[in-house]
Order: structure tokens, then C-alpha cells, then sequence
């Protein structure tokens, strides 16, 4: 039998826990096992004052008032979880290094529950700083299984988002007062989990290969690097005397001093050495020096003019029209650039592909 598991991520609003257990064991009929809260130092104080204080904390009414549903719940101080600076939790994000830190703790978290095949992740983005949310957002993506899901927590009426008194619809009618002067009723207050649908990248990767986790950035650079080598491209062909594309069966036509363009920049991305990564266009691809590109690139367009054709003509009118005192402008190159990638753009029939081309 599976074990469900919530792991919500939690800043200064610790009522979003309470609302997102009533919403996914009151409403949806969802038997909780455990919960773990991954929040900052002052988040776990104020889950610990109000969620969790003996008798009187929050999670414990719910508990009390829902005891079908709710009773059973795993949940205390030792499941509420904080990054940490060097050996001192972190209070709040705000440097680059307390931010990697809780994205390796997130992915740790992760990692070890959907590692036990008797688990069902439920996860909550809806409280915590963006960015943490967002960690726990691209943790599941990676790491997520077929029956994991991520959700985002609505209130309604809207009066009670945050409210000091309003932690989960009560069995019974009771009257909020509100700054405005006006009172709501509590009971009747609504309470829905959207659930979000994000793309899972674990079976196609097969993360189940690695035997222990690795951090983040490691993990995404591996992954990324199995998607390019299991992704079956079209191939790519150049013809010369219709001056066209050809990707797979779709043919595309240009201009030529464009075909000629593109023809020299496959040819660059055909020569990469074979240390350099396909997608890391800039260790191969020449940058402008502002505003001119280099001879090199503008003496290659002249030679395959030549190749196309020997009269000359290609190279005359380009010398003419485009060089300015024998220099190639960057900006008669980028926008050749952006007429030919619009064209592909509206012609190639799988639209993932587009990046490649």
C-alpha cells in the first residue's frame, strides 16, 4: 500500500499548510502519512509558534476538529526541515549561496522519497519565497514519478488569504472580523488545490540509474545530455543548385546570399571539436566586434559566392551593397539571421526541433 507524503515548502504565512492538508485529506479523500515542510529559520519559528505549540497549535486543531482525515498525521518539530549556512540555519534568502543551498536540500528531500517506490509525493508551492517554489517545481521534474503532483493552494473569499485567524475552514460556523469592519464566515470559506502539470523527465532519463544523488546543476547537465543523444533528428542537407534546405522531407528555399550565410554557419557547427558540447553555440560561433564581424566570416561568404557562382556577380553586388570599406556590418548579418530562422519558424512541421536549425 502506498505511502503519501506532503512536502510543502513554508515562509511567514504558516496557515498554507493547514489549508493545503484540508484541501488534500478533507476534500480529496487523501491519506497523508507524514508531512515535511523544508522552510528558513524564521519560517520553522513561526510553523513551531503556530502550527505546532502543545494543545493549542493549529495543525493539532485540525487534527482534533478532522480526526477521520486528519488524525494520523505524522507531523513535529523534527519534520519541519532548514537549509543551513555553514553549521547555522539560514533565516532568509538573500545571497546566491543560501539560495544553492536550499535548491540542495530540496533536491535531497526529493530524491530520497521518490527513491522508495512505496511513496506518493504530494508538494505544495504555495508558501515559501519564489524561489523556492521554483526549486521544488524543477526537483519534480527531474525526479517526479508517474503518480507525484505538485499543487498550488486558492482561498476564497480572498479576505481570508494570510488571515491571523484562518488557518483551514472550521466544522462549525464561525464569525472572522476583517480590517474593513466587516466579518465573513469562516466555515463556509473555500479551500481548492490546483494541481499543476509540469513534464516528468525521470523515465526518460532514467534517473533510476544513479546510485546516489548528485547536486542539482550535475544532475541537470546530465540529463540534458541524455534528452540530446535519445532525441532523433531530422537530417540536414544542403543543395547547392537549388540553393535549399533541406530538413528531412521539407524543403526550404532562400535567397542566396542567406543559404550562403547559413551554409557557413553549418559548416562551423559541423567542425566543433568534439570537446565542445552541440548546444554550447558560443565556444564555436564567432561573436560581432561591434559593429563589424570578422574578415574571417566575411572572406568565407565571399568564397562560397564564388562557388555558387563563378561569374562574379554574387560577390560584386555584395560587395557593393552590403560591405561598408570591405568590413561585414553585424547588423546585415543578424537580421539575415532573424529572416531565416522566421522562415523556418513558419515552415518546419515540428516546432522542438526549431532550436536545432
Amino acid at each position: 500500500m502506498s505511502q503519501h507524503i506532503l512536502i510543502a515548502v513554508l515562509g511567514r504565512t504558516p496557515q498554507i499548510l493547514t489549508e493545503t492538508v484540508y484541501a488534500l485529506c478533507v476534500k480529496k479523500g487523501v491519506a497523508l502519512k507524514e508531512v515535511l515542510v523544508i522552510t528558513t529559520d524564521e519560517g520553522r519559528r513561526l510553523a513551531v509558534e503556530k502550527l505546532l505549540q502543545p494543545g493549542e497549535g493549529w495543525f493539532y486543531k485540525l487534527q482534533r476538529e478532522y480526526p477521520g482525515p486528519c488524525g494520523s498525521i505524522q507531523f513535529s518539530v523534527h519534520r519541519i526541515i532548514t537549509a543551513k549556512d555553514g553549521l547555522l540555519p539560514i533565516s532568509d534568502i538573500r545571497t546566491i549561496g543560501q539560495s544553492e543551498s536550499f535548491l540542495e536540500l530540496i533536491m535531497q528531500v526529493v530524491w530520497e522519497k521518490t527513491a522508495r517506490q512505496d511513496t506518493v509525493l504530494h508538494c505544495s508551492l504555495a508558501g515559501g519565497r519564489k524561489t523556492m517554489s521554483t526549486y521544488l517545481a524543477l526537483a519534480l521534474q527531474l525526479l517526479a514519478r508517474q503518480k507525484d503532483k505538485l499543487y498550488h493552494v486558492l482561498v476564497d473569499p480572498p479576505e481570508l488569504e494570510n488571515h491571523p485567524d484562518f488557518y483551514y475552514p472550521p466544522s462549525q460556523p464561525t464569525l472572522l472580523a476583517l480590517k474593513n469592519g466587516k466579518s465573513v464566515e469562516a466555515s463556509q470559506a473555500r479551500i481548492d488545490l490546483v494541481e499543476i502539470p509540469f513534464i516528468r523527465l525521470r523515465e526518460r532519463v532514467q534517473v533510476n540509474r544513479l546510485n546516489k544523488p548528485p547536486g542539482y546543476r550535475q544532475l541537470l547537465e546530465w540529463a540534458q545530455s541524455e534528452l540530446n543523444q535519445s532525441l532523433i533528428l531530422p537530417s540536414l542537407r544542403l543543395d547547392m543548385e537549388s540553393r535549399s534546405l533541406i530538413i528531412g522531407e521539407t524543403i526550404f528555399r532562400l535567397q542566396p546570399q542567406r543559404f550562403c550565410l547559413y551554409w557557413y554557419f553549418a559548416d562551423r557547427s559541423r567542425q566543433r571539436p568534439e570537446r565542445i558540447p552541440v548546444e554550447d553555440y558560443p565556444a564555436y560561433f564567432e561573436y560581432p566586434q561591434s559593429p563589424y564581424f570578422s574578415n574571417a566570416m566575411r572572406d568565407a561568404l565571399l568564397k562560397r559566392f564564388d562557388i555558387l557562382d563563378p561569374e562574379g556577380g554574387m560577390r560584386s553586388r555584395f560587395e557593393q551593397k552590403v560591405l561598408e570599406k570591405g568590413l561585414l556590418p553585424m547588423s546585415w548579418v543578424l537580421q539575415n539571421i532573424s529572416r531565416i530562422n522566421t522562415q523556418l519558424r513558419m515552415e518546419l512541421p515540428n516546432a522542438y526541433t526549431l532550436p536545432f536549425y
